[in-house]
C-alpha cells in the first residue's frame, strides 16, 4: 500500500519554498512564463517611459512583488493560500 503525503498546514502553505513544495507541472510552469513575460513588458515600458527616480524605483519594485504573489499563487496548494 503507497503512503500518503499528509497535506500541509496553513503555516507550512504560507511560507512554502521552492525547495519543500511539489514539483512543477506542466500547468504551472506554462503560467509562469506568461506572467514573466507580461511583467518584463511593462518593466521596459516603465523603464523607456518613467524617468530615474525614487518613483521609477518603486514601480519596479512593485513589478517584483507582482510576479511573486502570482508565482506563489499559482503553487498554492490550498484555497486559502
Amino acid at each position: 500500500m503507497a503512503e500518503s503525503t499528509p497535506e500541509p498546514t496553513i503555516l507550512e502553505q504560507r511560507f512554502m519554498a521552492a525547495a519543500t513544495g511539489k514539483p512543477p507541472t506542466d500547468e504551472q510552469r506554462a503560467a509562469v512564463a506568461q506572467i514573466t513575460v507580461a511583467v518584463i513588458h511593462l518593466a521596459s515600458h516603465i523603464e523607456a517611459l518613467v524617468p530615474a527616480g525614487r518613483n521609477k524605483s518603486l514601480a519596479l519594485t512593485a513589478l517584483e512583488d507582482v510576479q511573486m504573489r502570482a508565482n506563489r499563487g499559482i503553487f498554492a496548494t490550498g484555497p486559502s493560500a
